[in-house]
């Protein structure tokens, strides 16, 4: 898996996380989609990288989704990696003042219905690749959540689920399904919260060498020893990212 140039739909790829595997996937030779919802980011990218497509959506309409997938069955027959990156995260607790109600749904659908539509739209022609993958990008969260963002953790509590149980169905097919858990990584979405962040940069070389090894989970930084101490002491992992 991407040992040779393959074609790659990155969603939220004009910023943080997606934006380093736009441009190393770029620099490697490979077929770069970027679908984001942000124009002017978008914009911006292709004018500085000739030949990487890209598509404007907002992933928390539905009928924009489907219009995308549309768009890429046409239009890029060998598309053959997906990797959902794209998310959101409100850090208001229920209590909050500030909390708003109206996010619930936007959060929820971002962060997890959306991997799943496309999983589901464009499966069919992933699955007349000669070899092909579905990368969701997680989160610790997934195994232990924090104090605040309850939605935020939920959606990739979800997402850690959808990703094994996808995984089981595929078994057998040309399709993996991959996921990437990552700890802290110093994005837009986590300014002014937390020290000892990863860089995009690094956590999306990690994600790439992970995606090549066809590695089912791939841990990033601190999130590698999650599945050791969740075994050791589930009680700790949990008090330790309450606080997160």
């Amino acid at each position: 898996m991407l040992s040779n140039p393959a074609t790659v739909l990155i969603t939220g790829g004009t910023s943080g996380i997606g934006l380093a595997l736009t441009r190393q996937l770029y620099r490697e030779g490979h077929t770069v989609i970027v679908a984001a919802r942000d124009k002017a980011k978008l914009s911006r990218l292709l004018d500085e990288h000739k030949g990487i497509f890209g598509y404007q959506c907002d992933l928390a309409s539905r009928q924009q989704v489907e219009s995308l997938t549309d768009k890429l069955t046409e239009s890029h027959p060998q598309l053959s990696v997906v990797i959902n990156n794209a998310g959101i995260q409100y850090t208001p607790t229920f209590l909050d003042d500030d909390f708003s109600y109206d996010s619930i749904e936007q959060e929820t659908t971002i962060n997890f219905l959306a991997p799943v539509w496309l999983t589901s739209l464009l499966l069919p022609q992933l699955l007349t690749q000669q070899q092909a993958a579905v990368v969701n990008i997680s989160s610790g969260l997934a195994l232990a959540p924090k104090t605040n963002s309850a939605i935020y953790c939920a959606s990739k509590a979800a997402i850690h689920s959808f990703s094994q149980s996808i995984r089981y169905q595929l078994e057998g097919t040309p399709v993996h399904s991959i996921e990437a858990i990552m700890p802290l990584v110093n994005t837009p979405m986590t300014h002014g919260r937390g020290s000892g962040k990863l860089t995009p940069e690094y956590a999306a070389r990690k994600i790439i060498r992970g995606v090549k090894d066809m590695r089912p989970e791939i841990y990033i930084g601190k999130a590698r020893l999650l599945p050791w101490l969740m075994r050791l002491s589930p009680s700790l992992v949990q008090r330790i990212l309450k606080r997160y």
